[in-house]
């Protein structure tokens, strides 16, 4: 008793008594019943071994809060206890009518890790009904259980044989199946069945304590999120609500423009772009980037049909554009030199909203006012009389006097481009003296010489209006400009208009496009538009290209055009070619014809001044260009 008191082996009491029946010490049933004790003492000693691990063991899993770490924590635990090569947990999915493997321990193949079994079917699909436990000796040999072609693949690439299951339970549901498997075929003992369904039970419920409590914390989670997002949002409305105030008292001020922009960059702490529906930068900011290209082009034109923010990259540099919108019209986009985060998005739109407003009360105001040059320019250029007084004092709402000297200019742009070249200039010439407004089929521009600065400069650029030039190129507008000579008194400007009329048809005529001049640019042809329709001029061109002219009319050739393209291409005879569109050989049998017809000192020497001044009055005068007003 005090061998057994103190725990020994079976091995150990077996030498012992065996011993002591030798002697005679003890009869046969005093073994037995000191064998009999001993087993139970050891039983007893290991159920209370497992039970402290199992106790152990729900106190950890209970103490596990997130849901990964419990399932990963129950099939380590319960291969440990069970002292299995395998162990692994399965999830109904009542919406299939299967029980999946969710989460393993000891297995080596992902297909035994993604084993899916229909409810009721094998081991696995048995035990995850919740009827009983249930256990197979050699699983792939036992033909009492139903098996499934996918999963017997499974279990044989892992090598098992041996499997038994319990039912996990979860207020009165079955969730899923706890099981252990070996890779040698056994039967798995009652104690271990017993010692499976106590685990099953504990798990079951620390995997829905963690799942509750995952789910609170979720909802906590949210419900922190939903707060932080309403205070952003409420900080959100604050911020519009005193932008708002400052945007609408930006329409109250003059300039509102460029106070607008000022404000949207502050607001937002970045730069912002103002440009046109062309991609032409407005309010005298210069852009970084091209928005003119087609990208940008694209994004402002989806973002005035959405009436939303678009973003868009150029060189790899992103930007957000959000145009502004009066009904069906694109008015401007405004452009940020990155992606805004959604309050920012916020700001923008507003703010497009306002600058809509903005631009039409601006176009209104422009509107009148082209109306008023459109009448005064009519007016200036008219030769009817009107009251002197009333023509000064409208005229001098543009800068213009009697008695400055002013200049006209004509700009001859292609049709189709005429509109827009004459926004680009308005906006150019805002807030300057002077006025500029469609008239007949070209733009006219009427304005004081003191505007530049020296008007003697390179050439005469400011004389001859190249500014304009300069100003159309940028803008991807060819044309070409016709100045007059500076006047003094309002009753001057019809004439000076009508030579700046001239200026401009001879330049087309003589094929001078994308120039500006003055008839002292024009040189000799503007020598020759004051006596365009004068005597003088017929008796030039019948002494000078009398011949060919005659040649011309009784033969229906086109000499004297070849004569003037030979000597404007400085008598190159590859480029004239070239220019009339016909052979090289055909050009030197016209060459040849002229010669015998009006002498070959007409290609060089001091004739050939002569010529060429006739070559240009013919030029202009079959262009229709008439005398220049003096």
């Amino acid at each position: 008793m005090a061998m057994l008191d103190h725990g020994v082996s079976a091995a150990d009491l077996e030498t012992t008594l065996s011993a002591w029946l030798e002697a005679g010490a003890i009869d046969q049933s005093t073994a037995a019943a000191a064998r009999r004790l001993n087993t139970r003492l050891w039983e007893a000693t290991r159920r209370e071994g497992l039970l402290r691990v199992l106790y152990d063991t729900a106190t950890d899993l209970t103490g596990i809060r997130d849901v990964e770490a419990v399932l990963k924590a129950i099939v380590r635990r319960t291969r440990s206890l069970i002292g299995s090569d395998i162990a692994y947990l399965s999830l109904n999915d009542y919406d299939t009518g299967e029980s999946y493997v969710r989460v393993t321990d000891g297995a080596t193949t992902a297909l035994f890790r993604n084993i899916r079994m229909p409810l009721g079917e094998g081991v696995l699909g048995a035990v995850a009904t919740g009827e009983a436990p249930a256990q197979s000796a050699d699983y792939l040999m036992d033909e009492t259980k139903s098996h499934l072609e996918s999963s017997d693949t499974a279990v044989a690439a892992e090598g098992v044989r041996a499997i038994m299951g319990v039912p996990l339970r979860a207020e009165g549901k079955v969730i899923g199946a706890l099981l252990v498997a070996d890779r040698h075929a056994h039967q798995f003992s009652s104690d271990d069945v017993a010692l499976m369904e106590s685990i099953g039970t504990h798990a079951a419920v620390a995997l829905e304590n963690a799942r509750y409590f995952s789910e609170m914390a979720n909802a906590l989670a949210r419900l922190d999120q939903a707060q932080q997002q309403n205070l952003a949002h409420t900080r959100a409305l604050e911020e519009l609500s005193s932008l708002d105030r400052r945007l609408m008292e930006t329409l109250a001020s003059t300039g509102s423009l460029p106070y607008l922009l000022n404000l949207l960059a502050e607001s937002l702490g970045t730069e912002v772009f103002l440009v046109s529906p062309m991609g032409e930068p407005l309010a005298d900011l210069a852009a970084d980037a091209d928005f003119g290209s087609l990208p940008a082009l694209s994004a402002a034109e989806e973002s005035a049909a959405k009436r939303a923010a678009v973003r868009f990259a150029i060189k790899g540099k992103l930007y957000t554009v959000m145009s502004a919108v009066a009904g069906d019209q694109h008015l401007a986009s405004l452009i940020v030199a990155e992606q805004l985060s959604p309050a920012r998005l916020a700001v923008l739109e507003r703010s497009a909203l306002v600058l809509s407003v903005s631009l039409l009360l601006e176009r209104t105001f422009q509107d009148a006012q082209y109306r008023l040059q459109l009448e005064l320019i009519d007016d200036l250029l008219s030769p009817r009389a009107e009251n002197a007084a009333a023509l000064a004092r409208r005229a001098g709402q543009f800068g213009l006097a009697n008695h400055l000297q002013l200049v006209v200019r004509v700009v001859g742009v292609p049709d189709d481009q005429r509109q827009r070249a004459l926004s680009i200039l308005r906006h150019r010439s805002e807030g300057a003296p002077g006025i500029i407004a469609l008239h007949e089929s070209h733009l006219c521009i009427i304005e004081p010489v003191e505007r530049h600065d020296n008007p003697n400069e390179a050439g005469g650029a400011g004389r001859t209006g190249q500014s304009v030039i300069d100003e159309l190129t940028r803008r991807r507008i060819t044309a070409t400009v016709g100045t007059s000579e500076q006047v003094t008194g309002f009753a001057r400007l019809a004439a000076a208009h009508t030579e700046a009329h001239a200026v401009l048809r001879a330049l087309q005529a003589l094929s001078r496009h994308g120039e500006a001049a003055d008839r002292a640019a024009l040189g000799t042809a503007g020598m020759l538009l004051g006596a365009m329709d004068s005597p003088f001029a017929g008796q030039l061109l019948t002494a000078q290209l009398g011949p060919l002219l005659g040649y011309d009319e009784r033969r229906g050739t086109q000499l004297v055009l070849t004569a003037w393209t030979f000597h404007e291409n400085g008598g190159a005879a590859q480029e004239t070619a070239d220019s009339l569109h016909i052979h090289p050989n055909t050009l030197r049998q016209r060459l040849d014809r002229i010669d015998a017809l009006i002498g070959a000192s007409w290609r060089r020497g001091s004739r050939s001044l002569d010529v060429q001044v006739a070559l240009r009055l013919w030029r202009m005068k079959t262009a229709g260009v008439s005398s220049a007003g003096t």
